[in-house]
């Protein structure tokens, strides 16, 4: 019983430190950690059609990690389509080109300076990563420029991730940016919150 209770004292630790490590200084996912990205609970389809991606849209994705929900989201948009994933990594895109071969585009950009052009996607995702980001403002303000009018935001938050952002923060982080809060799908602990460009 008395190494039951240390192990849980020490996971416990361990996210506590993890949880102040992100508020006081968000860093990128590591890339060595992506199969935890992979697990058999992370439903790519029920993740994609909540963030709204459809056949023939121009799609953003940023923090795709290995290409795990990546793969899935190439398939919606079909040919016709068009999706670009974006990481400060270039490790992990190596992993996403390895995966899909040459079928998305791969940016290696910050996510607070998006290098595109304004109004060029119709939809962006982010699959537990603005908490990531250090400057999120200015990330939220770089979606709403390269989204056209009209333009979706989807924002998935899950715990455990220690850098999960709360609904309420999120809304007003978001909406500071100029979009207008749609609807949010999910519980507390993991729900994806989708946003509108007017």
């Amino acid at each position: 019983m008395a190494i039951l209770l240390w192990t849980l004292g020490i996971i416990v630790a361990l996210i506590a430190i993890a949880r102040v490590r992100s508020l006081v200084a968000p860093r990128a996912f590591p890339p060595w950690m992506t199969p935890l990205l992979e697990t058999p609970g992370r439903d790519r389809g029920r993740i994609l059609e909540r963030a709204g991606v459809a056949r023939g849209e121009r799609v953003l994705e940023i923090g795709p990690g290995g290409g795990f929900i990546t793969e899935k989201a190439l398939e919606r948009v079909g040919e016709t389509g068009r999706l670009v994933c974006l990481d400060i990594q270039i490790e992990m895109l190596r992993k996403v080109r390895e995966r899909l071969g040459d079928g998305a585009e791969l940016v290696c950009a910050s996510g607070s300076q998006l290098p595109f052009r304004d109004g060029a996607f119709q939809r962006a995702f982010l699959v537990s990563v603005l908490g990531e980001i250090p400057d999120k403002r200015r990330a939220c303000a770089e979606l709403f420029r390269v989204l056209g009018p009209a333009g979706e935001l989807a924002i998935e938050e899950g715990i455990p991730d220690p850098d999960y952002i709360r609904t309420p923060v999120l809304r007003r982080l978001v909406e500071q940016a100029g979009f207008q809060t749609r609807e949010r799908v999910g519980s507390w602990a993991r729900y994806t919150q989708r946003f509108a460009r007017p």
